[in-house]
């Protein structure tokens, strides 16, 4: 077999292969022969059937299985012969095989692309301060006894205000018929001003029991309930309860009831550890995010298609999963859907670009993750999490190719911290890290 590889500009290239005549005669003969034993023809004896009688009756599935064979062993040879290694599926173009001729098909590729990278001494970086405020472990204990209060009804003759929640009925119309399918019975709505929809906490805003209170809402084009989709319909919303959250009281009881806590003090040290663990780890974010941005600038080269398009792809999946989520659907002949479509794909780039860096400079590097550094990462996520090393270590392995990806995620990190370590970090001021 001949075979001639065409440099398509980035990392595609294009395979073209020429198998003699001779060769292909013998693969035909050979599957004829394998497929001689397998069926039958009347008025011959299983596998006693001669190739001319074979070929006639299974033209097409002979041509099939052949040209695959052909095709899956030209590939294999030639990735050995150019060392390649392939990304994505390869685009064959194989036509129908002729007897006696000698067969020319082409494979276009994405080939994994060699990296030169350098360049990454020194990055200058800004890193937002990760020091835990007093007044941000008090929000999230006064977040918690939120969580922990229970609701009561209120003795007062009152109107609904600021931090009620409200007991409703509602029923939604449509052009001032009813949508009995929407119809629902007590529904508890929450007056915040952080959290509820403004033309819900409007419509509450000192309602009284028994009152009834109306409000409508416009529903995009793209929701799912088509009956209501891009029409405005009216909620009637009867008041049948005003409660508010009776709080707990910030002590050393409250504490244990929480979690495993003798003191408040105690509580208020495992969230100040908490805020800043966030703290630490939307800090890492942003500094790989500067430093891979970096490092793309002066390293840029052309993302292999392949996997920019299965990036993509992803991407796209789960946007549509998040709208799903909301009531909405993407239309795919929208503007909308065009313009996430194609930012989408410019993020899918810059993700294969900076995976493809790290690898380079991984390689470069010869850093490794060993198996004693998974078993102390397994440790530490156990201890964060408060779960056994085991129970740790069996979610990660259920999951497809779970330890594969798991060091993978770890040679990324150490690869990240090596990277950091040669750059220069100074801190944000705080009035620049909101």
């Amino acid at each position: 077999m001949k075979t001639e590889v065409e440099d398509l500009g980035g990392s595609q290239r294009k395979i073209g292969c020429v198998v003699p005549a001779e060769e292909v005669k013998k693969e035909v003969e050979k599957y004829c022969r394998t497929l001689a034993k397998e069926v039958e023809i009347r008025g011959f004896r299983k596998g006693k059937a001669p190739p001319s009688i074979i070929k006639r009756y299974f033209r097409q599935q002979i041509q099939r299985e052949v040209v695959s064979q052909i095709v899956s062993s030209a590939l294999e040879e030639a990735l050995k012969e150019h060392s390649f290694t392939p990304l994505g599926e390869p685009e064959i173009d194989a036509p129908a095989l002729e007897e006696e001729k000698d067969y020319s098909f082409s494979i276009k590729l994405d080939v994994r692309p060699e990296i030169d990278v350098g360049d990454y001494d020194g990055i200058e970086l800004e890193e937002p301060p990760s020091d835990v405020e007093e007044e941000e472990i008090q929000k999230s204990l006064e977040e918690l006894q939120r969580a922990h209060g229970d609701l009561k009804g209120i003795e007062e003759d009152r109107g609904a205000v600021e931090g009620d929640t409200v007991l409703v009925d509602y029923a939604v119309f449509l052009d001032g018929e009813p949508i009995p399918e929407q119809e629902r019975k007590d529904v508890y709505m929450e007056i915040n001003a952080g959290s509820t929809k403004q033309d819900v906490r409007e419509a509450l805003l000192g309602a009284r029991v028994g009152d009834e209170r109306k409000m409508e809402v416009e529903y995009p084009s793209n929701y799912l309930d088509k009956k209501i989709a891009g029409k405005k319909v009216e909620y009637r919303l009867h008041v049948k309860k005003i409660l508010v959250k009776e709080l707990p009281k910030l002590d050393d009881e409250f504490a244990k009831d929480v979690g495993p806590y003798e003191t408040l003090e105690a509580l208020r040290e495992r969230l100040k550890e908490e805020i800043g663990r966030e703290k630490k780890a939307r800090s890492r974010r942003e500094l790989e995010e500067g430093l891979l941005e970096e490092l793309i600038r002066r390293n840029d080269f052309e993302a292999p298609r392949s996997l920019v398009e299965a990036r993509h792809g992803q991407m796209m999946k789960d946007a549509k999963i998040h709208f799903l989520t909301k009531g909405l659907q993407m239309e795919e002949d929208s503007e909308d859907y065009q313009k996430l479509e194609a930012n989408l794909e410019s993020l899918a780039e810059q993700d294969v670009k900076k995976h493809l860096l790290v690898e380079a400079i991984a390689k470069k590097e010869s850093i490794q993750v060993s198996d004693e550094e998974m078993e102390a990462k397994i440790r530490e996520i156990a201890e964060q999490h408060e779960q056994s090393v085991e129970k740790v270590r069996a979610d990660i392995q259920k999951q497809e190719e779970g330890l594969e990806n798991f060091r993978a995620n770890l040679l990324r990190g150490k690869t990240l911290d090596f990277l950091l370590s040669k750059a220069t970090i100074k801190e944000k001021e705080k009035n620049q890290s909101a």
